[in-house]
């Protein structure tokens, strides 16, 4: 007998396995898990601790990018079968079923809502949080299949989550600090978004979707790439020049270390026939996470 359920329930394992990380994948955890982050910075800038309430904040965050991440999924698999970089994802492979990532994203999105609403003391900040998932799915993914500009929204739905964590934490609706937060990670994503099509030049060059490979030269995305990071680096220093109250040391820090990454990222992008995209991406991305961390620190011991 035992010899006979062995290999039934290593089966059964196998592919439950395989269910939960198909689904984790259609919900784009680890990406989720980088914006829910996010909020921590924009808490602590206006409540100066991580308190419960923060982790709360947290949790609600990760419900909703999961949410919305998981209807990103249902709306785009046909369009996610077109392309080599997209094909393999779990609603265009077959893997799950374009309803269950549907019912799996508005689930995870309710949960997300009600945790905020429960997290917080404050409505505003839930209904940042709704603001941020309308841009995400009802503006900026059907936006994407008719123009270019359509990176507009996505890099503001994506810098929303420190000013929910920001308005989480008490802050006011308008504030030097978090907008100038929010202007620093709209930047960022901007660049972040063009390393991802210059990793990936033959498949957005074929792609019928409008991007900037069809109408600017590799040399020229580069350029702007370089000009944005640039941007990015002195919206940057603008901040820490803001931040009186944050420790000299750890201005200097983040001083030092963005004009490394500008010198670095220069450097890769004008000197090399072929460019290090994925570096280039890995790295952009390590200094954005470094930088929220360091001023969430920073805010946290004042």
């Amino acid at each position: 007998m035992n010899r006979r359920t062995e290999p039934i329930s290593a089966e059964l394992r196998i592919s439950t396995a395989g269910i939960v990380r198909h689904h984790l994948q259609v919900a784009k955890l680890p990406l989720c898990l980088l914006v829910a982050f996010s909020s921590f910075f924009g808490f602590s800038l206006s409540a100066h601790h991580l308190g419960w309430q923060a982790w709360l904040v947290f949790g609600a965050i990760l419900l909703l990018a999961c949410g919305g991440a998981s209807l990103n999924s249902y709306q785009e698999y046909r369009w996610d079968r077109l392309m080599q970089r997209t094909r393999r994802r779990p609603v265009a492979a077959g893997y799950v079923a374009p309803e269950q990532a549907r019912r799996q994203g508005q689930l995870l999105v309710g949960m997300g809502l009600t945790l905020l609403f429960i997290g917080t003391s404050q409505p505003v900040a839930v209904i940042a949080g709704a603001l941020a998932l309308v841009i995400y799915n009802f503006v900026y993914t059907p936006l994407k299949y008719r123009s270019i500009w359509a990176i507009i929204p996505g890099a503001l739905c994506g810098a929303l989550p420190p000013y929910i964590g920001w308005l989480a934490g008490g802050g006011p609706l308008f504030s030097p600090t978090i907008l100038g937060g929010v202007l620093l990670l709209v930047i960022w994503q901007i660049p972040h978004f063009w390393l991802v099509m210059l990793s990936n030049k033959p498949d957005y060059k074929e792609s019928p979707l409008p991007n900037l490979s069809h109408q600017f030269s590799e040399s020229k995305l580069q350029l702007l790439s370089v000009l944005w990071v640039s941007s990015l680096i002195t919206v940057l220093h603008t901040l820490l020049a803001m931040f009186t109250t944050m420790p000299v040391t750890i201005r200097i820090i983040l001083s030092v270390v963005s004009l490394a990454v500008l010198v670095v990222f220069s450097l890769q992008m004008w000197l090399k026939d072929q460019p290090p995209y994925r570096f280039l991406f890995m790295l952009l991305n390590s200094f954005m996470l470094f930088t929220m961390a360091l001023l969430t620190v920073g805010a946290v011991v004042v």
